[in-house]
């Protein structure tokens, strides 16, 4: 981790991208939900939206994920483990060819969570992947950032959560500085509900939003609807679905993109609890 965090990237002068490294959820249950990560319960893949959130839940999980990826037939593959079960919670995630367009190879995230005071949670993350910039292809480059985010909970139903991204110096001139807030929201009959909110310097908007919530229709079961209306000028509607048991989780969502040729994109996901 420390040798992880000394790599520094001598950055080629083209324009920045903010959005090089992803800020929402990539796996079958947060796009299920709309992508939304920065308040939402402790997930698998925390490391790409807000590293505070995996909060002391007392588990060790090994998750498999694998997604269609926008560009190309070739689906992303992706690994995570997870332990909250200490004072120093952490991630490593892992990406085979993922859907992210602008990387060429593999990327990983690892990440730490660590509580200030009760209800208070602070995260960081390190991502690392072999980026190729749309303005200059064939210039393929190492990159590396930092993230950092805090979460709070205001009671046993409202967190609040804020995400700082590509905080590293060595990025700046690939990767912009942006910021996120989301909130979430514990209803009766085990319904939840979160939103994100990201300004995105240097893109055709200026934010990206996305929506979720949650149901219990059976027992077991777990539903989620997202919307997501992005920077990029993508407006996407999802839903998935979980059967939950004592051994973990089967997660399956469908992202229909309706900006960019009414694109079908499906997850599925496998954790386990260890």
């Amino acid at each position: 981790v420390i040798a992880l965090a000394l790599v520094l990237l001598v950055a080629p002068s083209i324009q920045a991208d903010p959005n090089a490294f992803p800020s929402s959820g990539v796996d079958a249950q947060s796009l299920g939900r709309g992508g939304t990560v920065i308040a939402c319960p402790p997930g698998t893949w925390s490391s790409f939206g807000n590293p505070a959130t995996l909060t002391p839940e007392g588990y060790y999980i090994l998750a498999i994920d694998h997604v269609d990826r926008r560009d190309t037939s070739k689906p992303g593959l992706g690994l995570s483990i997870v332990d909250t079960s200490s004072f120093i919670r952490g991630a490593v995630t892992y990406f085979k060819d993922p859907e992210f367009a602008s990387f060429s190879n593999d990327l990983w995230g690892v990440s730490f969570s660590q509580t200030l005071m009760p209800s208070l949670y602070i995260g960081e993350s390190f991502h690392m992947g072999d980026y190729e910039p749309d303005a200059v292809p064939g210039s393929e480059k190492s990159l590396n950032t930092f993230d950092a985010g805090l979460l709070y909970k205001l009671g046993p139903n409202v967190s609040v959560g804020y995400v700082a991204h590509n905080l590293l110096p060595s990025d700046r001139d690939l990767l912009e500085q942006y910021s996120g807030f989301g909130i979430g929201l514990q209803f009766p009959m085990t319904i939840f509900f979160a939103a994100d909110y990201e300004e995105v310097p240097g893109s055709t908007g200026d934010k990206n939003l996305r929506t979720g919530l949650e149901f219990q229709p059976f027992e077991r079961f777990t539903g989620r609807l997202g919307y997501q209306d992005l920077a990029s000028g993508e407006t996407n509607v999802s839903m998935g679905i979980t059967y939950t048991d004592a051994n973990g989780t089967l997660d399956a969502a469908i992202v229909y993109d309706n900006e960019n040729e009414n694109t079908v994109r499906v997850a599925f996901g496998l954790s386990m609890r260890m």
